[in-house]
């Protein structure tokens, strides 16, 4: 009797049991992402987060020792080079990784969450890219921090120039928009749908 009891016991300790966490590996799996994907996901939101906090700082405040100290930490042009730079690399190891990576959900959320993520993409390479353009087509010069990469120029290209003058402003705030639209998403995958979405990007592996 003893013995039934404790075979029962292990039976459903068993069923009950987490699953086994796996720990995240360097490159994608079909359950999460990578340290690298992950690195560089939180990275471009910090710089992104950045960027409008010191655009927003200004708009609010004007030119004060609070705004002055965040475009010391974070310079428009520099950030935005910066962004440039991590977005190239996130596609190429995605590209890297595109056979093992989580998949997204055929129905329509998936279709529209990766239309989304193009859009994300295409905006994170556009908008700083014109504004590189923008500047080289000024004569202005092209520092990063305070490296200066290219030096100033008597220079007037107006096809450099009009890209980002007639877009830059509204594709920027479309980008916010995204990014506000991505927070809501993901918080609602988490806790509402109470799926792994998230835990992907966050989580353990086998969560």
């Amino acid at each position: 009797m003893v013995k039934g009891t404790a075979n029962n016991t292990a039976l459903n300790s068993d069923l009950t049991r987490k699953p086994a966490q796996t720990p995240i590996g360097w490159r994608d799996s079909p359950d999460s992402y990578g340290r690298v994907s992950r690195a560089l996901h939180w990275l471009t939101a910090a710089l992104v987060t950045l960027q409008f906090t010191v655009l927003l700082a200004w708009r609010g405040m004007g030119e004060n020792a609070i705004t002055l100290f965040l475009s010391s930490i974070g310079p428009h042009g520099s950030l935005g080079f910066m962004i440039l730079i991590v977005t190239l690399a996130r596609l190429g190891w995605a590209w890297n990784n595109r056979k093992q990576r989580p998949p997204l959900s055929p129905d329509l959320g998936g279709r529209m969450a990766r239309f989304v993520h193009i859009t994300f993409y295409g905006l994170l390479l556009w908008l700083p890219a014109f504004a590189i353009l923008r500047q080289i087509g000024r004569g202005g010069a092209l520092r990063f921090y305070c490296i200066e990469l290219l030096p100033e120029a008597e220079r007037d290209i107006p096809w450099m120039v009009a890209p980002a003058e007639l877009l830059h402003g509204p594709l920027s705030w479309l980008l916010c928009g995204l990014v506000i639209g991505h927070i809501m998403m993901a918080l609602i995958h988490r806790f509402w749908l109470k799926d792994r979405v998230l835990a992907r990007m966050v989580g353990s592996s086998g969560r």
